[in-house]
Formats: structure tokens, sequence, C-alpha cells
């Protein structure tokens, strides 16, 4: 049973999930960076170093699993604290010339381009495709993942997919929404529910715009789902349901 307290009467209970919000993406995170170590078990290839293109939650769950050296880089200074210790980071896309074992490049749509991708070369290159199982004709339209792949030389290509939900992107703020949103309709389904509402804030503004990573993560930990109940009610149950049809694979190009 979830933590719970009175609501407006007595009558009522109001439930609260454990999980928080950060939980929730640091699940979604782990099913990419597990992906991309099972796949480069699955080639046999064990690189010695690495860089990643990309620090936020992808780029940084991927740095905190491999067994190498490994430098992140990224536009956004202020997403640094996300990386583990021993990671260097590199502010900035351009100049990403260098010795690299293992490149792997999570900045999606917007993000780095072909162009800047230009005469890297890697023993293997991983890129995160953008879209999910729920992109729009749009969506798709941005998605540069076979341009990307086309332009870095290496002999093991691959890209990144994660989907499951419908989701418009493959990007984990995306799924960590729809996890919430899905989760609070299937709450709604419950007999005896009254009404289930999430922490929905505007997260990226706070690290984005306003700069403010410890504002951030203190809004990551609020719970992730909260439901109004004349009966007693799971709130984890409901979102565990959602996050397991979340699933995470690299494909080489063949897939």
């Amino acid at each position: 049973m979830n933590p719970h307290e009175p609501g407006i009467t007595e009558t009522v209970k109001t439930f609260f999930s454990s999980f928080t919000v950060g939980d929730i993406v640091r699940y979604i995170s782990s099913l990419k960076s597990s992906a991309v170590t099972g796949w480069l078990e699955e080639v046999r290839f064990k690189p010695e170093n690495a860089l990643i293109i990309g620090s936020y939650f992808t780029g940084a769950a991927i740095s905190g699993v491999l067994d190498c050296r490994v430098t992140v880089a990224d536009i956004n200074p202020q997403t640094r604290f996300l990386l583990g210790e021993g990671v260097d980071f590199q502010e900035g896309i351009h100049d990403l010339g260098g010795d690299w074992d293992l490149i792997v490049d999570t900045t999606g749509i917007g993000g780095v381009t072909p162009r800047d991708l230009s005469g890297l070369t890697a023993g293997a290159f991983i890129v995160e495709d953008p879209t999910s199982d729920g992109s729009d004709e749009t969506i798709m339209g941005y998605n540069s993942t076979a341009e990307r792949l086309e332009v870095v030389e290496s002999d093991l290509k691959a890209s990144l997919h994660t989907l499951g939900l419908g989701a418009k992107t493959s990007g984990t703020m995306t799924l960590t929404v729809e996890a919430l949103r899905r989760s609070m309709a299937d709450a709604l389904e419950c007999e005896g529910v009254l009404y289930a509402t999430a922490t929905l804030r505007f997260f990226e503004r706070i690290l984005f715009r306003e700069k403010d990573p410890d504002g951030f993560l203190r809004a990551l930990e609020s719970p992730a789902l909260t439901i109004s109940s004349l009966k007693d009610i799971s709130c984890d149950d409901i979102l565990e349901g959602n996050l397991g049809l979340i699933r995470s694979e690299v494909r080489g190009p063949q897939s």
C-alpha cells in the first residue's frame, strides 16, 4: 500500500506513489544505457575510450555504465551535474575530433548535424533515434539518424530505439510524461477513484532556461502520481504497469 492521508473528508483518501518523477527518469535512462552495453557485449566490442555527445539524461546514463575513459560533450554546461565522477566534460559540440573507440550521439532533434559529425572516426558509432512509436510525420521529418550514421567512419554502426508507450519521441522526458499521463488515465478506470493527478511541471524550463540544476532536481523528487479514491489503490502498481511497456534496443543497420 502506498502512503496515504485523509482527503477532503474522512471518506475520501489521497494516495501517493513512492516513485518520484526522478525515479521514472532514472528507470527509463537505465533501460537505454543497458541496451547500449548489451549491444557492445553482443558485438564483442570493448572500448577503451568513448565520446558521448549530449550530457542530458541518456548521455549521462550511458557515460555512467561504460567501463572505460569517457568524455561527454554538450552545449549546455548546466547539465554537467548529471555526470558521475571521473567523466570528462567538454563544453560545445564542435572540434570533437580525436581517437575515439566509441561515439554515442544522444542529441536527438535539433542536436548535432551530419556536418558536425563529418570527418569523425570510431570503432563503433551509435545514434539515438529521437522518434518513437507515436511520432507523427512532422517529427519523423526532423529525424536525421540515417544521415548522421552515414557520415561517421566506423566498422560498427547502430541506432538506439526506445518505444512501447506510443510516445511522440524517444526522449526520456517525453517518455516520463507519457508514462504519467497514461497512469492518470488508468487510475480513472479504477472503481472508486475520484481523480488522479501527477507532478507535471515544465521541468526542462527550470534546467535549460532558468539554469537552476538544484531547482530541477528538487522538482524531480516530487511523488510521481497522486490519486484521490474511496477505495485503497496502489499508485506504484499503475506506474509499474506503464513503465513495463517501455523497451529500449540497439539495432544494427540491417535491423
